[in-house]
């Protein structure tokens, strides 16, 4: 089926293990962006093996880095943040399968697990404070897992460098969003608690061919020089 004529497609993700969703309770928090968020990252290698699958190899672990001008509030400089510890190649290749990536070439995929609080009277739900952007990336997938005790999120897409949205929605637990970022800007609205605390665990993951990855000495130079 792939992306429609926009660039962007609501898929099922696979069943969520419990492993999986307990792996959200042990996030850290994350002091680069906000007093409201906790994270753990990972890279990898994806490729298509000889049985037409598509298979990982998990890369060395180095701090985030991205450009400030895809990210104005922690771009160009090293984030460090905790390992990913569970294991998400399902929901990932889910996504590369739906888009679908090309099989003739090796990717490689950043991921990055969240977990989002709001707090009523004291932490503010912003899930976005960079406000609507793109990612740098060919592909991206955003992956929902919880909603807990929330309303919002409300997801926009809008053409590159901003204007009118061309899609408003609420991506429902156990939906993703595939999105061709280099072809749209996206924003989420804020999160707010039913209660006095909410939350909502996403699963982003992002794409590039290998020989443009995000990874290694040579790129955070780049990036890093543009901070």
């Amino acid at each position: 089926m792939g992306l429609n004529e926009r660039g962007y497609r609501i898929i099922d993700l696979p069943a969520v293990t419990p492993e999986v969703r307990e792996s959200f309770n042990d996030l850290k928090f994350d002091e680069y962006m906000g007093d409201n968020r906790y994270r753990r990252f990972a890279q990898f290698r994806m490729y298509r093996s000889a049985e037409n699958r598509w298979e990982f190899d998990r890369l060395e672990h180095r701090p985030y880095v991205t450009f400030s001008k895809y990210n104005p509030v922690a771009g160009g400089i090293r984030r460090h943040y905790d390992p990913i510890t569970a294991d998400f190649t399902p929901h990932i290749r889910a996504g590369a399968e739906a888009v679908p990536l090309e099989t003739g070439r090796a990717w490689q995929v950043n991921v990055h697990q969240f977990r989002i609080i709001a707090q009523r009277r004291v932490t503010s739900g912003v899930i976005v404070p960079e406000g609507p952007h793109s990612d740098g990336r060919d592909y991206v997938l955003i992956g929902v897992f919880s909603r807990h005790q929330i309303t919002g999120a409300e997801m926009t897409l809008m053409p590159h460098g901003g204007g009118e949205p061309f899609y408003r929605g609420t991506v429902k637990e156990g939906q993703g969003a595939l999105l061709a970022d280099r072809e749209m800007f996206h924003h989420v609205t804020d999160i707010e608690p039913t209660g006095d605390y909410g939350h909502r665990d996403t699963l982003i993951a992002t794409w590039v061919p290998w020989e443009d990855k995000w990874h290694g000495d040579d790129f955070e130079a780049r990036a890093l020089a543009e901070g």
